[in-house]
């Protein structure tokens, strides 16, 4: 069967967009705002914060939350992407060299993290993790953990988004390595169809905003648009002047704050039509913001970066780190920042120290930890994605 014009990609084995990782930075740092911007306007009027302020500080906080559709979208439409590159070039994908990959990538720091936070519950208050919900995130079933459960006392919780990321991981390639067009567009619908079902039946049944917001199925349609972004755009970039990108930064900034604020899919109790509306934003802010972003590849140029553009790059390379280790860096700096001051100024000083902690571990994690076994990873890539590493 012969491959569709859409389905086929450039001969060049190497595919990196390294704007990608400054976007993937970019849907870090939300869902940290997210974790570490309260989105209640009483806490900012205790502490004599104006109106216009606080209400811009809780779109901004609740916007924050949706760095998680824009990560699925991006992960989507790099692993479908590179599985339709590494087919064309070879013939067909090896799932075992993916499976590889993914494990080296992912497995090093997970388990280092789930250690690190069992090892906690003898010396920190309050942390607790009993061993059913440690072994549903080991078991990378976190997030329905939190569905059926709910979220444990422990620094792991924001863990729940690794487990339904690799689902997707597991599932995917194996699906899609032989469907041509027709099957993948398929699939995109029934992702589609799958995601806006389950979030109607979670409405009418009044589900509690954490087990819809975890749940697998909630996030398919994010899940589907990078799977239909890869394939349309057949490995290319849409060339957009810079005010249609400029607009589209607007639009998908819009679209979260209507999502978190408007239709506040974040906050309980949720109605059915909340819900199907403003998922869909969400979605939609993630398309304009990836595609605002997205830039024709630069082939073989080796032109320098500028230092903030280098700086930018590097912590994308380190995001996962700093996603996991977000929560503790929050945890560690309301331990250090004194309390006496309640001032608005006082409090992002203590978001500030939160995300240099972050750093700091993200890191070290990604020298000592991540890199060494980044470097076995690069033996069972099919299709380059990124250089030296």
């Amino acid at each position: 069967m012969q491959i569709s014009p859409l389905l086929t990609r450039s001969p060049q084995e190497r595919f990196y967009h390294p704007e990608l990782d400054i976007l993937r930075f970019a849907a870090f740092f939300l869902i940290f705002l997210h974790h570490s911007i309260p989105h209640l306007p009483d806490f900012y009027s205790k502490m004599g914060v104006g109106p216009v302020l606080t209400t811009a500080l809780c779109a901004l906080g609740a916007a924050g939350a949706f760095g998680v559709q824009l990560f699925f979208l991006l992960s989507a439409y790099l692993v479908t992407e590179l599985m339709l590159r590494e087919r064309a070039l070879r013939g067909q994908v090896d799932l075992k060299a993916f499976y590889l990959r993914r494990t080296l990538r992912i497995w090093p720091l997970y388990l280092f993290f789930l250690g690190l936070a069992w090892s906690m519950q003898w010396w920190v208050p309050g942390q607790h993790i009993g061993w059913p919900a440690m072994l549903a995130f080991l078991g990378l079933c976190g997030n329905w953990w939190i569905v059926f459960e709910g979220f444990p006392s422990s620094i792991i919780f924001p863990l729940w988004f690794i487990s339904l990321q690799e689902q997707f991981y597991l599932v995917w390639p194996a699906w899609m390595r032989r469907l041509q067009l027709r099957g993948l567009l398929l699939s995109v619908a029934g992702l589609i169809a799958a995601a806006n079902a389950a979030r109607w039946y979670q409405g009418v049944h009044h589900t509690w905003e954490s087990k819809i917001w975890t749940n697998t199925f909630t996030h398919l349609d994010a899940i589907a648009m990078g799977i239909l972004l890869a394939v349309l755009l057949g490995g290319q970039a849409p060339r957009l002047t810079r005010l249609h990108r400029a607009a589209l930064y607007m639009g998908g900034a819009v679209c979260f704050v209507l999502a978190g604020s408007y239709f506040r899919i974040k906050a309980d109790p949720l109605t059915t039509e909340r819900i199907l509306m403003g998922y869909p934003v969400a979605v939609l802010g993630s398309l304009a913001l990836f595609l605002a972003t997205l830039r024709p590849q630069a082939g073989d140029a080796k032109a320098s970066p500028g230092r903030l553009t280098s700086a930018l790059l590097y912590l994308g390379s380190i995001t996962y780190g700093l996603y996991v280790f977000h929560v503790l860096g929050l945890m560690i700096s309301d331990y250090t920042v004194a309390h006496q001051d309640s001032s608005l100024g006082r409090y992002l000083f203590r978001n500030t120290v939160a995300f240099a902690v972050t750093l700091v571990f993200a890191a070290i994690s990604y020298q000592f930890l991540e890199r060494p076994f980044l470097g076995w990873k690069q033996r069972f890539s099919r299709v380059q994605s990124r250089p030296g590493r």
